[in-house]
Order: C-alpha cells, then sequence, then structure tokens
C-alpha cells in the first residue's frame, strides 16, 4: 500500500531523466496515477513504460505549458477523464545562464513564459477542480537560485523566486479551501541536463561532479531524481497535511554552508 494510493498526480515536464523522471517515479510507486504533461512526448512515453515495468499507472499529455488554452484543455482532460486532480507539480522549466544586461528581450520572455508563467496557468486551471474536491496539494519545484545565486543567473533566479512567492500566495489564499502549496528548491541534481551544462564550462563531467559535492555542499553525495520525488511523495500526501507555505531546500547543505571547502 502506498501512501498516495488512489491520488491522480500532474507532472509537468516528467520526460526525460532529470528531476521531473524522479518526481514521477516516486509518486507512481507510492500509488498515484501520474499523469505527465510534456511536450517531448516521446520522452515522457518512455517514462511510462518504466513506471509501468514497475507496477505503476501512468499516462501522457501533449501539453505546452506556456500556452493557456493548451494547458486549461490539458487539465480539463485529466479531470474529465480521471474524475479528478488531487496533486500538481509543477517542475518543467527551462534555464539561462548569461549576465542581466547581457540577456536579450526575447530570452528573457521565453524563460518567463515557461519558469514562471507556465506555472500560474497550471496553477489558475488547477486549482478550481482542487477547490470543488475541498483538498489538494500544490507543490511548485523552484531552486536554490531562489535565495542565493551566482553571477550568469540573475534573471534565472527573479523566476525562481518568483515561483516561490506565488507558491506562498496560493497556500494563503487557498488554504480555507483544503488547498496546500509548498515549494521544493533543489540544489545541484544529477541528469542529462545538469551533465549538458557542466561539460559546458569543465572537459572532466565526473571531475567537476566529484569536487562540486565536496566543496560546494554540507553533504558529500550527488543528489538523484528521486531524493527531490521523496519529498515531493511526502509533501502530497497526508504525512504532510500540516504544511503549507513552506520553501524546502534538497541541496545537500548548500544553503547552509558559508562558504566554500576548496
Amino acid at each position: 500500500m502506498g501512501q498516495l494510493d488512489g491520488k491522480v498526480a500532474v507532472v509537468t515536464g516528467g520526460g526525460g531523466s532529470g528531476i521531473g523522471h524522479g518526481i514521477c517515479r516516486v509518486l507512481a510507486r507510492q500509488g498515484a496515477h501520474v499523469v505527465i504533461f510534456e511536450i517531448d512526448v516521446e520522452a515522457a512515453q518512455e517514462v511510462c513504460r518504466q513506471i509501468e515495468d514497475e507496477g505503476g499507472s501512468a499516462t501522457v499529455v501533449l501539453a505546452d505549458i506556456s500556452r493557456s488554452d493548451n494547458v486549461r484543455q490539458a487539465v480539463e482532460m485529466v479531470v474529465e477523464e480521471k474524475h479528478s486532480l488531487d496533486i500538481l507539480v509543477n517542475n518543467a522549466g527551462i534555464g539561462l545562464i548569461r549576465p542581466v544586461a547581457e540577456a536579450n528581450e526575447d530570452e528573457f520572455d521565453r524563460l518567463a513564459a515557461i519558469d514562471l508563467r507556465g506555472v500560474w496557468l497550471c496553477c489558475k486551471y488547477a486549482i478550481p477542480h482542487m477547490r470543488r474536491q475541498k483538498q489538494g496539494s500544490i507543490i511548485n519545484i523552484a531552486s536554490v537560485h531562489s535565495r542565493a545565486t551566482l553571477p550568469q543567473f540573475g534573471i534565472y533566479a527573479a523566476m525562481k523566486a518568483g515561483v516561490a512567492g506565488l507558491t506562498r500566495g496560493i497556500a494563503v489564499q487557498y488554504g480555507p479551501d483544503g488547498i496546500r502549496a509548498n515549494t521544493v528548491s533543489p540544489g545541484l541534481v544529477d541528469g542529462k541536463q545538469t551533465r549538458e551544462i557542466v561539460a559546458r564550462i569543465s572537459d572532466d563531467v565526473e571531475a567537476y561532479l566529484e569536487d562540486f559535492v565536496h566543496s560546494e555542499q554540507a553533504l558529500p553525495n550527488l543528489i538523484q531524481p528521486e531524493d527531490i520525488g521523496n519529498l515531493v511523495a511526502f509533501l502530497a500526501s497526508d504525512g504532510g497535511r500540516m504544511i503549507t507555505g513552506a520553501e524546502i531546500p534538497v541541496d545537500a547543505g548548500m544553503w547552509v554552508q558559508l562558504s566554500s571547502r576548496r
């Protein structure tokens, strides 16, 4: 028996091998039926196959979270077919590594459309259904950059800080309706996207990651996607029923470490 048996969970950006992948697999193992909102349908279908091989249940819905009508239709489809929407995990996002004064408007707008506006749109269309049910759990994936950042990450940090602020607002506004909203802020998480970013700045990805976990984190272990999924599953379950409006890092101690160990 899983702690999420019978629940319907929508996860945006659940394809690939990163955080969304880990979240989907953990939620399915805990008994939820996982609906993956993705623009990369092939990648999401592979995650579904993995979930089904483990005895879980999942489906894919083609959805571009930057488009209002697309999100509304996708959410309505889930509610019509599954008669419920219990959990919403806003995980989909893109990055931008660019000095604030050098980024162009198209780059800013694209990042905002997915990393912040897309989160709002999914919440906007899911919340009315959760209000009718008088229950629901929203978990928005931000980043350690929401509170502390690095050169060239300023615009990305602004979006993630916006996600955390939006989440707090939802928690306060809709708590009386039985809806909880929390933010999970990951640190450096292993996955294809992370390794591609590291490859841009280092010829030896493994050596870079090894040095990072020992110098920049309190815990010298590389965070895995399922580490994020474990917290998401707890927050979505009855075990987290009194937690709302929180921003919780899964960062192996990056936030609490005052300086590098180098």
